[in-house]
């Protein structure tokens, strides 16, 4: 889509050039009023070739169009800095939520082990108190 406006507006700005050498010419002339005329001061008036003040306003607006496109090409330019920012900051969160995650998970399988180590304590504690309940009974029998 880029470039077909592009090569639109290329052939546009050949097309006005391209008129604009045509009809050069002393015939071709407009009368341009630079000032307004009122009743206390004469206006200025000139004659302009048409070919001239087609350049002019061709030229007028090229340089307007480059000032617009270059304000919005800033603000997105401004977008797109602010943008790569808050990428770094979440890529630096997620780095630290991951080491979070790695030392939670080291703290969790130490956890196990030890639980594990007791209750393996545990179920010998169990046998050996029924190993010394059931040579109380033995004892007691005699």
């Amino acid at each position: 889509m880029k470039k077909l406006f592009f090569f639109l507006s290329i052939v546009v700005l050949c097309t006005v050039t391209y008129i604009i050498l045509v009809n050069n010419g002393d015939e071709c002339m407009m009368r341009l009023h630079l000032l307004k005329t009122s009743t206390y001061t004469a206006g200025l008036v000139t004659g302009v070739q048409i070919s001239v003040y087609t350049v002019i306003i061709l030229c007028a607006g090229l340089f307007s169009g480059a000032g617009i496109v270059s304000l919005f090409l800033g603000v997105q330019e401004d977008k797109v800095k602010a943008y790569k920012r808050e990428l770094e900051k979440t890529a630096i969160s997620s780095d630290s939520n991951a080491s979070k995650v790695d030392v939670l998970e080291a703290k969790i399988k130490t956890l196990e082990k030890a639980f594990t180590s007791v209750v393996d304590e545990r179920t010998k504690l169990e046998v050996q108190i029924k190993e010394l309940n059931a040579e109380i009974d033995n004892l007691n029998k005699k």
